[in-house]
């Protein structure tokens, strides 16, 4: 398959690397200093079991959006803040499939619902075709160890899906392509429910855990902030609720995952102790924004909110 991984943090580095050596066809588009170190350098992963592996796949400035040429699949793995950056770029490449991997609830979700906080003047949603767009979730703990340099922690789960719910010989080879490179992809009839239930937990844990410096798993089974944990859980599960959205699943049965997981450090964690921006309105604000929306009162979550935002101003992260 050929394809385009737009993003070299850590789970485009893992996809990157995973998929080129598979025998795929990848161009990596990039910008900056990890432009730079991706074509001197190459692009390198630490597996699980210490292997270092590194391969030199194609690269495309992102700054030239016709750069990267036509594809069969486009992987969007930045940040949901730096999404709206890319419309030249996904415009260019608006005959691929278009996969968004993103934390918190993606832009093309919130534009569902008629909100267009994570892409202002809609600019996204005339740049990517509707029914080119594949939702995407994982679960795989990917550490950033640098620009184009990343270490795998665990998990290698994805779950892909349409909106609509419908498979598709398309997304069928996207799925396909992904197991061939190793990782565990799977095809998802509601993606928009398992958006929501790997959220349930993050507008929690992540937060929590850049406020604290806590690990997951100390998070999920503390005394001392687990009654906070479910408060906010519940709030959660209240606007996914009102969003038509069953998780089928208890609070209980969630945070057994999260524990799972064991000592993992957030994604918020990492990108406060690293000096980057974190994801706040894409993770928390957006459940906030939907919750006002339905009528749903989540104190707790906004409290949470305002703690977190507080924290990223004080620390120059706005």
């Amino acid at each position: 398959m050929k394809c385009c991984i737009v993003g070299a943090g850590a789970i485009g580095v893992y996809l990157g690397v995973n998929l080129a050596r598979a025998g795929h066809d990848v161009t990596i588009a990039a910008r900056g200093k990890t432009l730079a170190r991706l074509r001197e350098d190459g692009m390198t992963l630490t597996t699980l079991d210490g292997a270092v592996l590194t391969v030199r796949p194609r690269i495309a400035d992102t700054a030239f959006p016709d750069e990267a040429g036509k594809q069969d699949a486009v992987f969007v793995t930045v940040k949901g803040y730096s999404v709206p950056e890319l419309v030249p770029v996904l415009a260019a490449l608006s005959g691929a499939e278009t996969i968004f991997i993103q934390n918190g609830l993606p832009w093309w979700y919130l534009a569902g619902c008629g909100d267009d906080a994570l892409d202002p003047g809609g600019r996204l949603a005339a740049a990517v075709p509707a029914s080119r767009i594949i939702g995407c979730v994982t679960y795989a703990n990917v550490r950033n160890t640098g620009p184009g340099t990343a270490q795998h922690m665990g998990d290698d789960n994805f779950v892909l899906g349409r909106a609509d719910g419908r498979s598709d010989p398309a997304l069928e080879a996207i799925a396909g392509a992904m197991t061939s490179a190793g990782l565990s992809a799977a095809i998802s009839r509601s993606v928009a429910r398992d958006i929501w239930i790997k959220l349930w937990g993050s507008v929690a844990f992540n937060p929590i855990s850049a406020l604290t410096g806590a690990t997951l798993d100390l998070i999920a089974q503390s005394e001392e902030t687990g009654p906070t944990v479910r408060r906010i859980m519940r709030e959660v599960e209240a606007v996914a609720t009102a969003m038509g959205i069953e998780f089928g699943i208890s609070v209980d049965e969630r945070l057994a995952q999260a524990a799972k997981a064991g000592a993992f450090r957030t994604s918020m964690l990492q990108d406060l102790d690293a000096g980057r921006r974190m994801e706040i309105d894409a993770i928390i604000g957006s459940v906030g924004a939907l919750a006002r929306r339905n009528g749903v009162a989540v104190p707790a979550t906004d409290t949470l909110l305002a703690l977190i935002r507080q924290k990223a101003w004080v620390s120059g992260l706005n």
